[in-house]
This record gives C-alpha cells, structure tokens and sequence, in this order.
C-alpha cells in the first residue's frame, strides 16, 4: 500500500498487501483492487472465517506492519 510517511493511505494498494482498517482496527490482506482509479479494494479480514472478501473503501485503510 502506497503511503504519506506518515501511515496514511494515498489511495492505492495491491493485491496481497497487509492493510489495517483506520476505525475499527482490524487487520486483513488485500484480495482484489478494480483498477487504478477505484476508490476502493476488497479485503480479506484476518479475523473472519467468512471465505468473502468485503467491499472497504481505500480511505479506511492504512498499511499494516
């Protein structure tokens, strides 16, 4: 996941990168980005037996360490 220094996104991740949601805390991998210019990924919570990711726009995430 791209970021500012700072750990705040800049609106772009990758597939497979390690990303935490901002609010909530939980931490998951990205599964799927729609292109470039979406404005939101799909991400696999690490904490959920729930085999689907789950729509998150890219704001509400940050790089996980």
């Amino acid at each position: 996941m791209s970021t500012d220094g700072k750990g705040a996104a800049v609106g772009r991740v990758i597939q497979g990168d390690p990303v935490r949601h901002r609010t909530d805390g939980w931490t998951g991998t990205v599964a799927e980005t729609p292109s470039r210019l979406a404005n939101h990924a799909w991400v696999n919570r690490d904490s959920s037996s729930d085999p689907y990711p789950e729509f998150v726009l890219l704001v509400d995430l940050e790089a996980a360490d």
